[in-house]
This record gives C-alpha cells, structure tokens and sequence, in this order.
C-alpha cells in the first residue's frame, strides 16, 4: 500500500514539474535581419522589432542579447559595404544571437565584421580578434528565422486527401527579406546629416571609389603666426630724416592667422583656390633700446592661387599651394620712442601691397566631404608705407611670416 502511495506522488510530482521544466530549459534566440538596403534589424523573442539601424549609420549603440554592441558602418580595402558590431570589455556576458544559417557567440572585448555584396546580401561574417568570434551551423530542420509562435510540424508521410492542407502563415521567414512592419519598410537612404554631409565615415586604407572625390571645396584653417622682425626703412616728418630709429628693427610677439579657402579641383590632383582671412601681432621693443607700447600688427591676404595635391589610398592627402596677388597692412602705433634726437611715432595707417605665399599641408580624409588639416604657410609683402597721420609717414621693411594651422576642409 505504501509503495502504491509513493508511485502516486511521484507522477504527481512529474506532472507538475515537467511543463515548468519545459517552459525554462531553452533561451529564446535573439535574431538579425538584413534588409534589401543594407539597414540591420534586430528581431526580440515575440518577433518584434528590439533595434533598427539604419544603412551608412557611423555609429550607433544597441541591445543584443541583452548586452550594450556598438554598431557601425564602413568599407573593407576591397571596396566591399561592412557592418561593425563591437561587444565592449564591460559586457558581463556573451552576446549569442542568430544571423543568416550561423549561430554567433560573440564574447566581451570581440568584434563582428559582416560584409555585404553589391545587392547588400550577406557575403562573409569574420571575427576580431581571430578566433575569438565562433560560429555554429544552424540545423536545416531548425532555420536561423525570426521567432513566431510554434505551430504542429506536417507529419513527413503523405497527407490524406481529407486532412485540411498545414497553414503556411507561420512558416519562418528566411532572415534576408525584409519584414511588414513599418518600421523596417522606412524610406531608405535618408543622411545621417541634414543635406548628406559629411557621407559615410571612411575605412582606410581608402577603394579606387572612396578616393574621388567631390570638386568644390571650402578649407578653413587658423593657427599660431611668426612674423620676422623688421626695419623702419624710413620716416617723413619732423626730425625724419635724422632720426635714430631708421635702419632700427622692431620685433613681434606670437600672434594668429584664420585663413578660408575657396576652390575647385579641376583634375584630382591640380587645382585652383582663391584664399583670405586676417592676422594679428602685437608689436614690442627691440633689445637696443626701443620702446614700444600698445602698438599692433594686421593683414590680411587676398591670393590666387595654384593647388596641387597627391591623392592615394592611405587618406593622408599631401598638398601645396602657390598664391600670388594682395596683402593689405596695417599697423596701429601707440608710442614707439627710442634714445636720441628721436620724435615719438604714433597714429595709425594702412597700406596695400604686392603679397606671395607658398603653403605645404596634409589632410587627413575622415568623412567621404570632411577631411582634418594641417598646414604651414610662408608668406610676405613688398614694403608698406603707412601715413601715420600729424604729417608723419613711416616706411617698414617687407613683412615675412610663418604660420603653422590646423582646419577642416569640406568639399561639395
């Protein structure tokens, strides 16, 4: 009787845990979907939409397998479409999820690179580290599909010609189509920037295609300028003639130049520019005496110029500039007083005058319309003549600058 009794217990025991059992043993998958425009979809358990990232996007963080990936789009050296998706080292886990007929374990401080053919279809799936990334074939009879609710398998023999035909609604769908829902069916190709700018971040080394580039440019470039010291070649005035300060030099501190360029590449590597902006010394005292105070040094060029640059694949672009053409002067004098038979110069003037510059720089290609720039720039003008006013008329030496800048360069 007792051992009937136990039997008992026992099924009843069996019939309470095995259906609570079977409802936790396996983790639903978590699945991704690439779309016909390259877009990537993340599908939740139910089936529902998690993550959307859209075609192009740089960078962009989201949920997988419960775990924060960073996704991102480029280009392989082939010239190949890629997908970028990078499980942090705080992740606390792997990221385990299906794509295409692979099971991917993506572990912490790893990467996943997807490569896309020219129709964006899934081409080649890699791991980064090598071999940190594993992938596991999914079954045939278990397809790698976006999770929809379980219905009866056919049986494998021939159905009777009076059993209802199986219900192919929920069938799996193949992770290359493209879902119904909204969301996945959004216009395509929309910029990750109002009005497409910058384009897509680069891969380097750069493809044959990622090397062209767009004709129009607008460069803008500011930075540290040196300008030499120079003479007071002459002065017309009271006591000119003989005053002590002609053939003296005055000296400049560290100043600043902001230059904007505007060009037109008319081959990829020669083309034409036409640049401006300001400068700004302050002007001090020479070490035989000279004292100078509240005194001030601008230009501004006005060149055309003749560009040529060396374009490549390693995005690190070389270039140099000719110009030829203005540079207007002007220097404002609070007091400028030197030891003798000496008549203070102050007043304020500007002058117009012939001006070259040979420029020397390399841009590095960031964005397809956005590179980051570093220059240096050598220019100069013939002599000013400056009417400083009170019938004083004050002749310097030619100026000659150095000017090292960094900037951006935009093309459209």
């Amino acid at each position: 009787m007792r051992n009937r009794k136990t039997a008992t217990y026992c099924v009843l025991c069996a019939c309470f845990l095995l259906p609570l059992f079977g409802h936790t043993a396996s983790k639903p998958s978590t699945n991704i979907s690439l779309q016909e425009d390259g877009s990537l979809v993340v599908y939740d358990a139910t089936g529902g939409i998690a993550e959307f990232v859209k075609q192009g996007t740089p960078r962009q963080s989201i949920q997988l397998d419960g775990q924060n990936c960073n996704v991102s789009y480029g280009f392989n050296s082939a010239g190949k479409k890629t997908i970028l998706v990078s499980l942090p080292p705080a992740a606390s886990s792997p990221s385990i999820f299906n794509l295409g007929d692979s099971q991917v374990n993506m572990p912490p401080k790893s990467s996943l690179r997807i490569t896309l053919s020219d129709s964006n279809r899934l081409e080649k799936l890699e791991g980064t580290p090598a071999g940190s990334v594993t992938f596991a074939k999914i079954s045939q009879s278990t397809p790698a599909a976006l999770p929809t609710e379980k219905s009866p398998s056919p049986e494998s023999t021939p159905l009777s010609s009076s059993s209802p035909a199986p219900d192919t609604s929920s069938n799996p769908t193949p992770l290359s189509s493209t879902p119904a829902s909204p969301l996945v069916s959004a216009p395509a190709d929309e910029p990750f920037f109002p009005g497409g700018w910058p384009g897509n971040l680069l891969e380097h080394p750069l493809t044959s295609t990622a090397q062209e580039e767009d004709p129009f440019y607008v460069r803008t470039e500011g930075g540290a300028r040196f300008v030499s010291s120079m003479n007071i070649v002459n002065i017309v005035g009271p006591n000119g003639p003989s005053n002590p300060a002609i053939e003296k030099e005055i000296a400049f501190s560290t100043g600043y130049r902001q230059d904007i360029d505007i060009g037109v590449w008319i081959l990829p590597w020669f083309g034409l520019s036409i640049e401006t902006g300001f400068a700004l010394n302050a002007i001090r005292g020479n070490t035989e005496g000279m004292n100078v105070s509240s005194s001030t040094y601008w230009s501004v060029p006005i060149l055309a110029q003749l560009c040529f640059q060396y374009p490549n694949e390693s995005g690190f672009i070389p270039y140099a500039n000719f110009g030829f053409g203005g540079g207007w002067n002007y220097f404002k004098i609070g007091s400028i007083t030197y030891p003798g038979n000496f008549t203070t110069l102050s007043g304020s003037g500007n002058d117009m005058n012939n001006a070259y510059q040979i420029a020397a720089g390399c841009r590095y290609r960031l964005y397809e319309q956005f590179s980051l720039t570093l220059a240096y720039k050598f220019y100069g003008t013939s002599q000013p003549t400056v009417d400083m006013g009170d019938n004083q008329q004050v002749t310097f030496g030619s100026p000659v600058t150095n000017s090292i800048e960094l900037g951006g360069n935009f093309s459209f």
